[in-house]
């Protein structure tokens, strides 16, 4: 074999990244609509989980498929690995597609159909585009390609929630930060922006001409009155005595925001308000057919054909889950991690707009969204430096210097967008943690695996009992941080020792991304105890508890992450290397 066999394939490669910043782009761009779907549709924060749930479970049905089809006919072989990507992309357009009508029949079924649609030509591109990435060069090396397609997936996650954010709610405001204002302005404001959006709902019933019965304006109008009152009570208050308590105010705002929320709209002003999703998904659709157009005339090189006995003879032995703990053990740590990636950010929106953490509303939702998935980037980045072949010097340099350029890359963004990031600059305390408890675990897998699930579960716990909110959301937000080199950890562990089983194990894994979908689920309906136990549990909501749900995620990671190892060594296995890609 020559060098340039085994040389990376760098233009075929930056042509498959591509599809894995679309990845990100989508994945982050739910967390969005997550909150939009919410509010314009009347949903449980359950119900609402359901736009993860349809996005992910088209991941599992999806491997499904492709792994019964495969039992018949291996379809890379037969088809080529740049005609299936291709086919997958095609799919995803579909289902971007699918949001013109879905908007304009203002049908939330149909906006799930559409999403898992796109699911399921992402499920496609995923079992596609992994392997190929590591055989666009020296199979040692395909690892450290994973890396790098990990943080362009991970970028991907960190614009699409600013750019959907423009979107559909235009560039920020740039507030003043809450810092500068006295608590009786802080709920003020917060009172004044509920009064605009009931106001505003009131002004579309009225000029769509809908009769006031069928949405209860009349409810709405008593409403809109309690409002003004309240605003009457804190501008005089403002005026004289700023450092008046404000906890019945708090108290009342809950219980206004809450019988706001039960406002059903009608079926017209929800179609209005669906308006600007439509532009963003027909852009996107348009880009997967141009990458699919790219990717279908591209050079990239199909797999070499396999003998037929080879595959017989490679068949013969019979594979059993469980007959490997460190697989079926894996499968379930892969279902948990993706589970507690999605679940800490698509509940975050609900968490936030609570009183206790700062009522933010929809419109001002993406910089900590981004944040989040920007926090994987880190990660990621970070991992990506041990690609490069440098001295140790510069390698421990590049620890540090790689993710302050990618938090600022964060910050740039945000600030472009026009978004209040003031609060956000304290938040290299947990990048400097991060990057600490990453040289301790070393790219050892069991190790490194290890310490992220109890540091993750650590920033859980202080999250839940941290008194200054302000400080206590950037403790889940880091979670982030410490799930963003996980998946080559967890997949590396659960695959070691399986030999010509490999493959197959792998596809079992894929499989349990499904945990993104189910996950969300648990903790939603956690928070949506809320509405029947106002009084909360242990002094705090039940939104702000049900990070208990991601706090036992990182508990089981951990335990993965040192029993696995334990599991290996009796099968004659004593160390798993983790290159710090990720998912």
């Amino acid at each position: 074999m020559t060098s340039e066999n085994v040389q990376t394939k760098w233009g075929q490669f930056i042509s498959l990244i591509i599809v894995f910043f679309f990845w990100g782009f989508v994945g982050s761009a739910n967390d969005i609509l997550i909150p939009v779907f919410k509010k314009v549709f009347t949903l449980s924060q359950v119900q609402s989980q359901l736009v993860a749930w349809a996005f992910y479970a088209a991941y599992f049905v999806g491997s499904i498929i492709f792994f019964i089809v495969s039992l018949k006919a291996d379809v890379l072989q037969k088809f080529g690995y740049k005609k299936t990507l291709a086919a997958g992309l095609v799919l995803s357009a579909v289902g971007s597609f699918l949001f013109i009508p879905a908007a304009s029949f203002g049908s939330f079924p149909f906006f799930l159909s559409a999403l898992f649609i796109v699911g399921l030509g992402f499920s496609i591109q995923q079992i596609v585009a992994n392997p190929l990435a590591i055989k666009m060069g020296d199979p040692a090396t395909g690892a450290h390609r994973l890396t790098l397609a990990g943080g362009i997936n991970s970028f991907g996650t960190t614009i699409g929630a600013i750019l959907l954010g423009i979107a559909l709610f235009g560039m920020g405001n740039n507030e003043e930060s809450k810092k500068d204002k006295t608590s009786i302005e802080i709920i003020q404001g917060d009172f004044v922006k509920l009064k605009n959006e009931i106001t505003e709902n009131i002004k579309q019933i009225k000029s769509d001409n809908v009769d006031p019965k069928t949405v209860t304006e009349t409810a709405a109008n008593a409403l809109t009155e309690q409002l003004a009152n309240v605003d009457a009570q804190l501008l005089a208050i403002s005026g004289s005595a700023k450092d008046a308590p404000v906890k019945p105010f708090v108290k009342q705002y809950e219980t206004i925001e809450k019988e706001v929320a039960k406002v059903e709209l009608p079926l017209q002003v929800v179609k209005s308000k669906l308006e600007l999703v439509k532009f963003p998904f027909t852009i996107l659709g348009i880009a997967f057919i141009v990458v699919a157009i790219f990717m279908y005339f591209s050079k990239i090189e199909d797999p070499a054909k396999v003998d037929p006995e080879a595959i017989i003879e490679h068949e013969k032995g019979k594979f059993s889950i469980f007959d490997y703990p460190q697989l079926y053990l894996g499968m379930l740590g892969i279902f948990i991690y993706v589970g507690t990636e999605v679940t800490i950010i698509s509940n975050l929106p609900a968490l936030l707009k609570t009183s206790e953490f700062g009522s933010v509303l929809e419109d001002a939702i993406a910089p900590f969204i981004a944040l989040y998935w920007g926090s994987l980037m880190i990660g990621r980045w970070n991992g990506g430096v041990n690609v490069f072949n440098t001295s140790n010097l510069v390698n421990t340099a590049l620890k540090f210097i790689v993710p302050a350029l990618a938090f600022g890359v964060i910050i740039g963004a945000n600030i472009f967008a026009a978004h209040d990031v003031s609060s956000f600059y304290i938040y290299p305390i947990w990048i400097l943690l991060f990057i600490a408890v990453s040289f301790v675990g070393g790219k050892n897998a069991g190790k490194t695996l290890m310490l992220f699930g109890i540091s993750g579960l650590v920033m859980m716990v202080l999250g839940l009992v941290w008194k200054d909110p302000e400080i206590a959301k950037f403790f889940f937000i880091s979670g982030g941080l410490f799930l963003s080199i996980m998946w080559p950890s967890i997949f590396d562990l659960a695959i070691a020792g399986l030999g010509k089983n490999t493959g197959k194990a792998s596809s079992f894994l894929i499989m349990m991304i499904l945990g993104g979908g189910v996950i969300p689920l648990v903790q939603g309906g956690i928070c949506d105890l809320d509405a029947t136990h106002p009084e909360g549990i242990f002094g705090i909501t039940y939104t702000h508890f049900s990070y208990i749900v991601p706090l036992i995620g990182f508990a089981y990671l951990a335990f993965y992450g040192f029993y696995c190892p334990k599991i290996l060594k009796r099968q004659g296995i004593s160390h798993v290397e983790s290159e710090g890609g990720g998912h």
